[in-house]
């Protein structure tokens, strides 16, 4: 095999693993939690009707992780910013939150996140 052949297939196998990868659609920005109350963002280059967001968060423990909350609800994303809220109480710890974007069958974005909650005197 010549040097040029085995550039142009390691080239062509670059290329086919980033395909789909380059979308504008929509994504999650931060999240924060404060007051007993996480707060998600979700940005989008255009409005989406109906769009299903699951939030579930588990607790990270010595031996494993525990799910403490979960919910999922559909909402109406305009362009921009959007922020959506959840009330839970969650105490000192390190949590897993796992953010899903559906519409329809076709999932548009998911995340995972680390989240910290430190009390008075430390998490």
């Amino acid at each position: 095999m010549t040097i040029f052949r085995r550039h142009a297939i390691i080239c062509l196998f670059a290329l086919l693993s980033i395909a789909g990868c380059t979308g504008t659609g929509p994504s999650f920005g931060d999240l924060e939690y404060r007051d007993s109350e996480l707060s998600v963002t979700v940005s989008s280059d255009a409005p989406i009707d109906h769009a299903a967001l699951q939030v579930t968060i588990d607790c990270l423990e010595p031996l494993g992780q525990r799910q403490v909350f979960s919910d999922a609800r559909y909402v109406n994303i305009t362009a921009g910013t959007n922020r959506f809220t959840y009330p839970v109480t969650l105490a000192p710890g390190t949590y897993r939150c796992y953010l899903h974007l559906h519409e329809g069958d076709e999932r548009l974005a998911a995340v995972i996140r680390e989240l910290t909650i430190r009390g008075e005197n430390g998490p």
